[in-house]
């Protein structure tokens, strides 16, 4: 019985094909599973249940060209439940794909093929800046509309642990979240008016992409035979991403 567990266990756990939709597909499933029960218990939860599901897509490997999906979807779910119910499901499914995203995320800074970018100028200075203020940086981006993306990709690089990455992220994503779930609430948004600034925000990724020759799907899959690891970084999926260097930090 052990022996067919444990080759369960294996095939549950092997990585397959692309690692970015191979953790979000698990992230999904292993939401999915949680969620299920909650409607048929307690049915007045169905719009919070649905803000979790459509969370999920919205904050993974997608996210690129839904860049302004998840708000919209706040407010829509203001119009149906309490607003620090929708704040509290909001925050949690986002930090739940906020910590497959770091792990992602570290895992492409350490491809070969990143090199060049991990100590280009530009980049080492970003860095250095994000080191004066970790945490008050990464509340700032998750409280505004900045690209967090960029404030992931410093904290990695610079070395901030995971765990206080979480926390500041939260502090700002909170009121945010709060804010257009409060909006929701108080004012009788008509639905279309939602779907419009969801289309539009996918109508300009995808455009933006298009115009610059770039498929639309480009960061969204490997493709080929996908990034190797650089051989001098740690193993993949750590949270614990190569530093820079000393010469970089004292520079």
């Amino acid at each position: 019985m052990e022996r067919y567990q444990l080759n369960a266990w294996r095939f549950l756990t092997k990585p397959r094909g692309d690692r970015r939709w191979d953790l979000f597909l698990r992230a999904t499933g292993a939401a999915g599973l949680v969620l299920i029960p909650i409607p048929l218990l307690f049915p007045k939860a169905v719009p919070l249940v649905w803000l979790a599901i459509v969370g999920v897509p919205t904050n993974g490997p997608l996210s690129p060209i839904f860049p302004t999906t998840f708000d919209p979807l706040i407010v829509a779910a203001g119009k149906h439940a309490p607003a620090i119910h929708v704040t509290l499901v909001a925050v949690a499914v986002y930090m739940y794909m906020e910590f497959v995203n770091w792990h992602i995320y570290t895992w492409m800074l350490n491809w070969d093929r990143l090199e060049a970018v991990r100590h280009h100028r530009t980049v080492r200075w970003a860095v250095k800046r994000f080191a004066r203020a970790p945490a008050t940086t990464t509340v700032f981006f998750a409280a505004t509309p900045l690209p967090f993306w960029v404030v992931r990709c410093l904290a990695i690089l610079h070395g901030f642990p995971l765990a206080r990455f979480m926390v500041a992220t939260t502090i700002g994503r909170f009121p945010r979240f709060f804010f257009y779930a409060w909006i929701g609430s108080v004012l009788s948004i008509p639905t279309w008016m939602i779907v419009v600034a969801i289309l539009s925000g996918v109508v300009l990724a995808v455009g933006a992409r298009l115009a610059r020759g770039q498929p639309i799907f480009a960061d969204t899959t490997l493709g080929g035979t996908g990034g190797q690891q650089s051989s001098g970084g740690k193993a993949p999926l750590t949270g614990d991403p190569p530093l820079p260097s000393p010469e970089d930090r004292s520079a």
